[in-house]
């Protein structure tokens, strides 16, 4: 009898480490949830604020731009000689084309950083969770 009991002993101290690693595990998957939420979030909060930076810039180009055509036209509409109307309307297409080339490479380089700036917090939580996780489980 004294067998018995054990035996009973030993299934109860079994159930009770497997329990305790199940709550454990279950606790771990828990924490990760949350921290991908989190870095989900942080990641929406950079591009979120990206984005608001480039539709500034955006906007500041195109107000530039019309006042640039605004002013271009008016000087072609005073032009004197039909040299003078090219002559303006070459050095406003060769200033405006250079302005365009100019901003471009800056929005270019904007969608860039914003673009690393959004996924670092994603990146760091995989990183982060393979270290964890990608371990071979010990026999």
């Amino acid at each position: 009898m004294a067998k018995g009991k054990t035996n009973g002993a030993k299934a109860a101290e079994f159930g009770g480490q497997n329990f305790e690693a199940a709550v454990k595990g279950f606790e771990q998957f828990t924490s990760l949830g949350k921290d991908n939420v989190e870095a989900v979030v942080a990641a929406s909060t950079a591009y979120a604020k990206g984005i608001e930076a480039i539709s500034a810039e955006l906007m500041a180009y195109a107000k530039k731009s019309i006042e640039d055509s605004v002013t271009a036209t008016k000087a072609l509409m005073g032009a004197k000689t039909v040299k003078e109307l090219v002559d303006l309307q070459s050095d406003f297409a060769k200033t405006s084309f250079d302005e365009l080339m100019s901003k471009s490479s800056k929005l270019g380089e904007m969608y860039a950083k914003v673009t690393q700036e959004a996924f670092e917090p994603i990146n760091a939580r995989v990183s982060e969770t393979m270290e964890k996780f990608g371990k071979p489980i010990a026999a």
